[in-house]
């Protein structure tokens, strides 16, 4: 008997085998309150540590970039160049292509020499315009072909919404980009300590060249310039912007106590808050500092899942012993929380979680993922495995192989058909049967007949 059960399992697996044919949360409504508002119409922070969102607002809206253009500038310069101390030399054109912008300018001069350096410390730290088109003449051969450098750099980075139409920032109708991309770009750009160094610094003393005496050249961001209202000790760089459709705009990094963020903002305004009729509030150093001082004071990494931890549980089939698997946390997961909260403040959400699972299994299988949810956000995601061994029972197991087989279709349909054949053949069996016994009795009474008139004669 176990001999034909075992045959037959066999012979269903075959056959069986032939029929059978792959973080981001949002604080923004905590960072308002009644006295404190976001203003700008994009606001973005990320942590630099693991690059998790922690604010966001309109980060995929494509806007005017004003100079936080600069950065791409100077990013494409910095991959070109691998002197930094190289002599170039201002062109007129350079200087002509802004004459009557009223824009901002570093006072370069058509002819004036000075070293690749100094011309990037003219470009992002008074964010001279003029600074701009010379570096795109000298590294693109003109201005549109420099262009078509910085945007072929923002393709080979991954920027999706980005496209510029010059090197400096001033207004032009498909002259855009978002926060996203920003940040894409801004990473790109801190890679090459230059920059980092540069962009970081309030002033800097310009040497003596042939048009210009020694001079100082001041920062045009308010949070690292120390004589400032606006003045953060833990922002250290990067770049701002302002034209007339771009409004106010900073990308700008911190760090504080192991802490790193970086921030986007855009589309802010100037606002004069004292009524002198001098606007004296700039709203994107505003909400760059409203978004580091709550992030620097409220958020800490925090164990937001411990290893072993109890997720869900799975239906379990096959198994004699429990008819249910546990699935724990794989891992140990930390995440940026407001600090207080740990892994008794979070839910989980399982992805991809089959409907059961079957015996056998060994405790640390791998079943599927989980997204970790804090106050109805996604902090983070963890993997999900078997809490405990789980032994196979035969006699289910081969149950089970049988309920499957009887469950397709195709073996419904065959054991249909082998029934209907044996019922054919059990009446078959019992008309021939019924046949050959009235044979026999006419064959008997043949013979009787046949017995009789022999004796008769």
């Amino acid at each position: 008997m176990k001999k034909l059960i075992f045959f037959i399992c066999s012979l269903a697996i075959i056959i069986t085998s032939l029929v059978t044919p792959v973080s981001a949360q949002n604080y923004i409504d905590s960072v308002q309150t009644d006295d404190v508002k976001l203003n700008c119409k994009v606001n973005l922070l990320i942590s630099l540590d693991d690059n998790s969102v922690i604010i966001e607002r309109n980060a995929n809206m494509k806007v005017a970039p004003a100079s936080l253009t600069k950065i791409m500038t100077a990013l494409v310069v910095l991959q070109k160049e691998p002197d930094l101390n190289r002599k170039m030399t201002v062109s007129e054109e350079a200087i002509k292509s802004i004459a009557g912008t009223g824009s901002s300018t570093s006072g370069l001069k058509s002819g004036e020499e000075m070293t690749v350096y100094d011309m990037l410390c003219c470009l992002l730290i008074p964010s001279g315009n003029d600074a701009a088109n010379a570096l795109a003449i000298e590294y693109g051969g003109s201005i549109a072909g420099f262009v078509k450098m910085m945007n072929d750099t923002a393709k080979a980075l991954g920027c999706k919404n980005t496209n510029f139409e010059n090197a400096h920032g001033l207004d032009s109708p498909n002259h855009l980009t978002t926060a996203n991309d920003l940040v894409i770009i801004t990473k790109a750009a801190l890679k090459y300590p230059a920059f980092e160094t540069i962009s970081g610094s309030y002033i800097y003393d310009l040497p003596e060249t042939n048009m210009h005496k020694a001079r100082r050249i001041v920062t045009s961001n308010d949070l690292i310039n120390p004589y400032r209202n606006a003045y953060n000790k833990s922002v250290k760089g990067i770049k701002t912007g302002t034209t007339n459709n771009a409004g106010r705009c900073l990308v700008s990094y911190a760090s504080r106590d192991g802490y790193n963020y970086l921030a986007v903002v855009m589309g802010g305004a100037s606002v004069d808050t004292d009524g002198d009729g001098t606007n004296d509030l700039n709203q994107a150093f505003e909400d760059t500092n409203i978004m580091y001082n709550w992030a620097f004071k409220n958020l800490k990494y925090e164990i937001v899942t411990r290893q072993g931890q109890f997720v869900c549980s799975v239906p379990l089939n096959n198994c004699s012993s429990s008819d249910s698997a546990k699935l724990v946390a794989a891992n140990e997961v930390l995440a940026l929380v407001p600090q207080g909260n740990d892994s008794e403040s979070v839910s989980f959400r399982p992805l991809d979680l089959p409907e059961s699972l079957d015996a056998p299994l060994k405790m640390g299988d791998a079943v599927c993922k989980a997204e970790i949810i804090y106050a109805g956000q996604k902090i983070g995601v963890v993997d999900l495995v078997v809490a405990a061994d789980a032994k196979r029972d035969f006699l289910l197991y081969s149950k089970s192989i049988i309920e499957n087989i009887t469950s397709i279709k195709f073996f419904q349909i065959l054991f249909i058909f082998i029934a209907i054949a044996i019922v054919a053949y059990i009446a078959y069996f019992i008309i021939a049967n019924r046949k050959r016994k009235k044979m026999r009795e006419i064959k008997m009474v043949k013979y009787n007949e046949l017995k009789r008139n022999t004796r008769k004669k």
